[in-house]
């Protein structure tokens, strides 16, 4: 993809360097009170007093820590330190292209393009849905309108479904900013409504099915205005992002990780389904292509 010197988003949280681990704290006042007798014995030596003074420096020294040197990382590595930096930039810069062409949309039909703010980090952090945590895969959040990344996921998706590609990680993203169009447009709560009032899980799911199948097609849509107003396509990318959209099918990760798929339980559809929304989207570059719910 050409992205090299373009326009990148400024409606990035970069959390990256502040998710931290789960230290002990700051000791309580309950805490001070209960150890308060043994504290006070000790404090009547020299010798205690040395324990304490030396127990002193060794818990701050861990609480106060860098978060990268705990978790085993190397924070004098430039060359980790410039990927990672390298994979930001790429992301911000497709985070402005779906900008561009979503204000393009909404601009078509009279209305104005809120844009979602996309939340990098590492590890974890806190979203307005709760806990964000790197195995749960970007998502997107409709309570606060953002978008969480842990850019490790990307190097999961090339490692663990063969899935490499700049553009893969591109299509990533446009189906979580698709997940913003559903909540701008109601579709998002629709559908919630909907699970309410059908019996089963089954039925449930199938809703949701649908659901993640139009944001296939709005990324389609994507990568379809995208490259006529930037030219950002090069050869082998929309490959890229059909291996990925297949890899991440409900059959195929099913199969991979319990040998065999169970239909009824799928809630992102199959990776032939996902291949064909997403390839339509592209194709059709109109959002009345992306009727995934048969209206």
């Amino acid at each position: 993809m050409k992205w090299q010197k373009r326009k990148q988003s400024t409606n990035v949280d970069d959390r990256r360097n502040r998710t931290g681990r789960a230290g002990p704290g700051l000791p309580s006042i309950g805490t001070l009170l209960f150890f308060w007798p043994f504290i006070k014995k000790l404090l009547g030596s020299k010798f205690g007093r040395t324990i304490l003074f030396v127990g002193a420096i060794i818990y701050l020294g861990y609480l106060f820590v860098p978060a990268s040197l705990m978790d085993g990382s190397n924070t004098s590595s430039a060359v980790n330190e410039e990927m990672n930096n390298e994979q930001a930039a790429f992301i911000k810069t497709v985070l402005a292209d779906t900008e561009a062409v979503w204000s393009n949309v909404f601009a078509q039909a009279g209305a104005r393009y809120p844009a979602p703010i996309l939340v990098l980090y590492r590890g974890s952090t806190t979203s307005g849905c709760g806990l964000a945590s790197s195995r749960m895969g970007p998502f997107y959040c409709p309570e606060d309108r953002r978008i969480y990344v842990d850019l490790a996921f990307f190097d999961d998706l090339k490692r663990q479904h063969g899935a490499g590609g700049d553009f893969a990680e591109a299509y990533v993203l446009a189906h979580e900013v698709g997940h913003h169009i559903q909540n701008l447009d109601g579709t998002l709560n629709d559908v919630q409504v909907a699970k309410q009032q059908v019996w089963g899980e089954s039925k449930k799911n199938q809703l949701q099915v649908r659901l993640e199948l139009q944001a296939d097609c709005y990324a389609g849509i994507w990568a379809n205005h995208a490259d006529k107003q930037f030219d950002i396509l090069e050869q082998g990318d929309l490959e890229e992002a059909l291996v990925a959209a297949a890899s991440i099918g409900d059959d195929r990760l099913q199969k991979q990780s319990q040998g065999f798929a169970i239909p009824h339980t799928f809630t992102h559809g199959t990776s032939r389904q996902r291949v064909e929304w997403f390839s339509k989207g592209v194709g059709k570059g109109d959002l009345k292509s992306c009727n995934t719910f048969g209206k």
